[in-house]
């Protein structure tokens, strides 16, 4: 199993691509988002979103400063 990342200094943002996720720049494979602070407002810090796929299954995640 391997990771693959990237960050981008000028919108501070990063992206880990989990392993079922099918790649980068592949339209329409994330079905929804789940930002993790919006289910418990008692997490600060970093925004992390999971990119979701159509079964249901975490493909990506955004980390946002």
């Amino acid at each position: 199993m391997s990771l693959d990342a990237s960050w981008d200094d000028e919108l501070e943002a990063g992206y880990v691509y989990l392993p079922d996720h099918p790649g980068p720049g592949t339209p329409g494979c994330v079905a929804r988002s789940i930002d993790v602070f919006a289910l418990d407002e008692r997490l600060r810090g970093l925004q992390i979103i999971l990119d979701v796929d159509e079964n249901n299954r975490v493909i990506g995640i955004e980390i946002l400063r």
